[in-house]
């Protein structure tokens, strides 16, 4: 993974940041550098503690300076290069967004909580908005937790013969291969299918090839056929089911843009299985 600069989100409403654990992680792997961005705000209740809101905003983005400036200490003594950001605003997943494509940044790490599925559904969330709008990888966290089985495993789409599925897949692929290699994992491939017979023609194979289809698809990704997980049923049990079974560390998964009402019908297949799993989600999409 050879990822430029890693920026971090910094949650201001705890001292637990799970993000700031896997990015460190993450940095000493692959020597990137990181961005501690953090976003704060004060409602109007809080600002009338203050002489003036000029005062407030002052004193606000001063505390929350030093408390990065704490926060990247520690990374600094491990030779992670760091730096830090402080914005005062409301809408603090568009500035998320907004900072990543502004310093270049190659990964968004982001400590992401449990929601029940009418929250996700009604309201936008900050994990879904990032999955759709930012313009680099997304990566979820759920744990503080070291990663410890040394599995990550790739969500594929193999059952749509479209230009535009190849290419996010060629893309999830390249990304959890150079994971896998930054972290010395075992890369993992899995892929929901309705038919596994219909794997010969959307992938132009001739009908004399006399592979399995799971053999057939290992030698496409360039992996042991033992590392392919072709598994009939939906998507969400699929991908599920398979991370449990496999214990991964982290499941990649791509995503695609999407608003309005097209979004809260659709979504996508890692917003729906988000909250059902345990481990780290990253997200890419298509360039």
């Amino acid at each position: 993974m050879n990822a430029q600069t890693l920026l971090v989100v910094i949650d201001p409403l705890t001292d637990d940041q799970m993000a700031l654990s896997r990015a460190v992680a993450i940095a000493l792997c692959t020597k990137s550098r990181i961005h501690l961005f953090c976003c704060t705000y004060l409602d109007e209740q809080e600002l009338g503690k203050f002489s003036s809101r000029k005062d407030a905003k002052h004193t606000q983005l001063t505390e929350t300076r030093t408390w990065l400036d704490e926060l990247a200490a520690p990374l600094l003594a491990q030779d992670i290069p760091v730096s830090c950001e402080v914005v005062w605003n409301q809408k603090w997943e568009i500035m998320v967004a907004q900072a990543a494509g502004r310093i270049g940044a190659a990964l968004i790490v982001k400590t992401s909580f449990k929601h029940s599925t009418l929250e996700r559904a009604i309201k936008r969330t900050s994990d879904v908005y990032l999955m759709r709008t930012a313009p680099c990888p997304v990566m979820l966290v759920k744990s503080d937790e070291a990663w410890q089985n040394g599995i990550i495993l790739a969500a594929v789409s193999l059952e749509e013969n479209r230009p535009e599925h190849e290419q996010l897949n060629n893309v999830i692929f390249s990304q959890a291969r150079k994971i896998a290699a930054a972290t010395n994992s075992e890369l993992h491939l899995v892929s929901a299918l309705d038919s596994t017979p219909e794997l010969i023609k959307l992938f132009q194979w001739t009908d004399e090839s006399e592979q399995a289809p799971v053999e057939l698809v290992a030698q496409r990704f360039g992996l042991p056929a033992r590392q392919i997980h072709l598994i009939e049923g939906t998507a969400k049990d699929v991908l599920t089911d398979t991370v449990q079974a496999l214990h991964a560390d982290l499941i990649i998964m791509g995503t695609v843009a999407r608003s309005g009402l097209v979004a809260t019908v659709l979504g996508n297949t890692a917003e729906k299985v988000l909250d059902l799993l345990e481990v780290d989600l990253l997200t890419v999409s298509r360039s």
